[in-house]
């Protein structure tokens, strides 16, 4: 799914003033476009799904294109953390959903070049390099906490007293995400481009009657 879903969003041009959508990018993931079922979180369960996997290649280009210093339209965290980026850096998709957009505010062409080899993604963006141009740095940091809850349900196979842990609990979180802009080595700005809320997982116990 990953392989795929890069595949088609290599190449991509933008020309100035353009929207890029992932998801009118990408298309439906269906068998017959060639997605497969994998792991993927679906109304707050991780369930298999045609498709799963590709919000690795969405959040990988997000942090592509904030680092070019193009206009983010439409960008959603995911409901749960997620390992493979930062807090705070991550890009879910979902067709009839989320999608993520952007614009190519600069007053030229740019080229998405995206490749993956060995289960790792790399996207760069192409484009020309100007006097007014500055380096960007994405800083994100955990802001708080979001603990779990604990909910019980019955089980007639269990003896009275009895318990057993249907799902391990672990807590949400909160973060806030900045994007620094430097020239010369010198900071110029600083700006909040998102907070985002985690939610845990709740913890499921069953027990006996």
């Amino acid at each position: 799914n990953i392989a795929l879903a890069t595949a088609k969003i290599n190449g991509t041009v933008l020309m100035p003033g353009d929207v890029f959508s992932y998801n009118g990018t990408v298309g439906k993931r269906t068998v017959s476009a060639g997605f497969r079922e994998a792991g993927a979180y679906v109304n707050g369960k991780t369930v298999n799904e045609v498709g799963g996997g590709i919000c690795q290649v969405s959040s990988t280009l997000y942090n592509s294109v904030l680092r070019a210093n193009l206009e983010i339209v439409s960008r959603t965290n995911h409901m749960f953390t997620v390992g493979y980026v930062p807090i705070g850096a991550d890009a879910t998709v979902s067709w009839g959903g989320p999608d993520f957009k952007f614009k190519n505010n600069r007053n030229y062409a740019i080229r998405i070049v995206a490749t993956t080899h060995n289960k790792n993604v790399t996207i760069k963006v192409y484009g020309l390099k100007q006097e007014n141009d500055c380096n960007v740095e994405i800083l994100s940091y955990r802001t708080g906490t979001v603990p779990y809850k604990t909910t019980y349900t019955n089980d007639n196979s269990l003896g009275a007293g009895q318990t057993k842990v249907i799902q391990a609990g672990s807590n949400g979180a909160r973060s806030v995400t900045y994007k620094i802009l430097k020239k010369d080595g010198k900071e110029i700005s600083r700006e909040v481009i998102s907070r985002d809320t985690y939610s845990p997982h709740n913890q499921i116990i069953a027990r006996g009657n």
